[in-house]
């Protein structure tokens, strides 16, 4: 039941209250556009007039003694992004007031702190008056109210809760010093009582006070399709949180409910340190885990008529859990539900922590329980590689079902893993199927890999098979010699970057001087050389020298050939220059492979041919699976 209150002041809502934001909902996600708005209705407030500033839902969830009075604490089930934002924006005021040092700015901030941040209570512990989830209170209360130094940002609504701290700050210093002459500190001192005043007695809300438990999660749910969406791992998280609620009791539930939230702040660091913190790149890893768990069990459904593919159930992998944990509270079979719940939290834990180690191998973290430095070595250049190549869901869910099934096994582990940047690099790119190429055939045996179900042997038969019959080695030669265009070639920098990496290790004993990112950062144009100049029309000496080797028909089918093509750090001014003049820019290059075409004496088709046959030899050799 809900129970719509009278349209209550900011100031009226804190005085007697304290407000709690529930484990199941998000973290802090307003960006600067949302609090520039909230600034902006504030500028625009007439004083003495209310302003309606939207919905508040809370549910009551017991009393607290405080110093002086007893509070009421609430669950705010809506309205914790605008209530999070005004409580920093009011703490930036008060540290303001603070820094005026007037008797009365000091008297002002104190009141503020005890109405809106913090009173002293009976028991000792100060009470917070806003208290954010699990996931964000230390950090709100210990970087965000205490302005306490060296605090880590751990994950993104650490990230956004500090740039709150931020632009409240600049907008007041603003307001101060953003026009000539600056505001004295008593206009100054002015304008923040009127900026106080405005949020505290003109901010007016709608509150609805919910009295059954049952409708919360309904709430919650509906209250999030406005705004900023939520992620798919959000809703996860929520929903079991929620669940736990409904299924168990006492110790149980408390247990459960401290596993989620604990195991939620690993997830979450662990996919900041993958570079998955988008919600598009959270709910790829939720539909990534659900792939290697239920995958085999899935199957096309027909609903009101129509046929529901496998792929379509994926995209809302939130409904697909609620339908699947429906089945145990239809049957009352809430301990085993209890137990799923727990493996299912434990697996996207565990999954986050092999996420991080592929895509981001460099970090201390990573490959905590292998102890061979050589082969730890290995694991890093292949999961460096596998994370270059941005690869598809396909075979990103095999790598990690590998990862988790042989961790304890790691030469067998790098054997798969280097087989698997095989595939991915000839399939995907040499060959340029589509991504749903194999799909179907990977996503099942990752499936079958993490459920136990393939040994080793018939892993790698399976996929050396997938190679034979798809993109054969025979073939490999043809592939980098067939198309006329490899300028476009989506896998153009990544062969060249492999190529360099080869090449100084051979010649120089070196890592490449220059790292993968300098690249991936970089436009195409940047980092990529045409030997033979992509435009030799003209008159001048320079336009000559290849107009003399190269006819109209000759440049057209040279120009964009592998071998025509390098990594280049080479200045602009070099395009268009002769090939002995270009050897000057050459020899200053931080790429090798570029310094190490002044070798050569000319620049013609004979010397294209046999770059070309180099770097084919060196392909042959660097994605065969017989090294592995």
């Amino acid at each position: 039941m809900f129970i719509l209150k009278n349209l209550p002041t900011l100031q009226e809502l804190f005085n007697h209250n304290i407000f709690k934001v529930p484990d199941y909902q998000r973290g802090y996600s307003w960006e600067n556009r949302h609090r520039e708005d909230l600034l902006e209705d504030l500028d625009l407030i007439r004083d003495k007039k209310n302003h309606y500033t939207g919905t508040i839902v809370i549910k009551e969830k017991g009393k607290r003694e405080g110093l002086a009075k007893t509070f009421t604490i609430y669950d705010v089930v809506d309205g914790q992004q605008r209530f999070t934002s005004l409580i920093i924006l009011l703490n930036s005021i008060a540290n303001e007031m603070e820094d005026l040092k007037y008797e009365t700015s000091l008297e002002i901030a104190d009141i503020i702190k005890q109405t809106y941040i913090k009173e002293k209570s009976r028991d000792g512990p100060s009470i917070y008056k806003l208290e954010l989830d699990d996931d964000n209170n230390s950090y709100f209360r210990d970087a965000i109210i205490e302005n306490k130094k060296g605090v880590e940002k751990t994950i993104e609504s650490h990230k956004r809760l500090a740039n709150a701290k931020k632009q409240f700050t600049s907008y007041l210093v603003s307001k101060r010093f953003g026009n000539f002459p600056p505001l004295t500190e008593e206009e100054y001192f002015q304008l923040l009582n009127r900026l106080l005043d405005k949020i505290s007695q003109s901010l007016v809300f709608t509150l609805y006070e919910v009295e059954d438990d049952a409708e919360v999660g309904v709430i919650f749910e509906v209250m999030n399709d406005r705004g900023k969406p939520l992620s798919e791992l959000e809703k996860v998280k929520n929903y079991l949180i929620y669940l736990t609620g409904r299924i168990s009791e006492g110790l149980d539930a408390d247990d459960l409910v401290k596993r989620i939230n604990e195991s939620w702040k690993v997830i979450l660091e662990n996919l900041s340190l993958a570079g998955m913190s988008k919600n598009s790149d959270e709910n790829r890893f939720l539909r990534l885990n659900y792939i290697i768990n239920y995958y085999s069990k899935m199957r096309t459904i027909v609903k009101d008529g129509k046929k529901i593919s496998i792929n379509s159930q994926l995209a809302d992998i939130h409904k697909q859990l609620k339908d699947y944990f429906k089945k145990y509270e239809r049957n009352e079979e809430y301990d085993k539900c209890y137990s799923e719940m727990e493996e299912y939290i434990d697996s996207l834990k565990s999954m986050s922590a092999r996420l991080r180690d592929i895509l981001n191998p460099d970090v201390p973290q990573a490959f905590p329980n292998i102890e061979d430095e050589k082969i730890k070595r290995n694991l890093l250049v292949t999961f460096s590689q596998i994370g270059r190549l941005e690869v598809q869901s396909n075979i990103l869910v095999l790598a990690v079902s590998l990862y988790e099934k042989f961790i304890d096994q790691p030469q067998r582990l790098l054997k798969l893993m280097q087989l698997s940047e095989i595939l991915a690099f000839r399939i995907y790119y040499l060959w340029g199927y589509m991504a749903s190429k194999l799909q179907t055939r990977l996503y099942k045996l990752s499936c079958d890999i993490y459920q136990g179900k393939k040994n080793y042997s018939q892993i790698y038969s399976e996929i050396n098979n997938i190679l034979e019959h798809e993109a054969p080695e025979f073939e490999i030669e043809s592939k980098l010699t067939s198309n006329d265009d490899f300028y476009e070639w989506k896998g153009l920098r990544y062969f060249l970057y492999e190529y360099e990496r080869f090449k100084c290790r051979k010649e120089i004993n070196e890592e490449p001087e220059l790292t993968w990112d300098h690249l991936k950062n970089k436009m195409k144009k940047e980092t990529i050389e045409h030997i033979l100049p992509q435009t030799i029309v003209g008159s001048s000496g320079e336009i000559k020298y290849w107009t003399e080797r190269f006819t109209t028909s000759e440049h057209i089918k040279n120009v964009r050939r592998l071998g025509n093509l390098t990594l280049s750090t080479t200045h602009i001014g070099a395009s268009n220059k002769g090939f002995d003049n270009k050897k000057e820019y050459y020899k200053t290059s931080k790429w090798f492979i570029e310094r190490d075409l002044i070798k050569y004496r000319e620049w013609k088709i004979d010397e294209i041919d046999h770059r070309e046959k180099e770097l084919i030899a060196f392909a042959m050799n660097r994605w065969s699976t017989h090294n592995i």
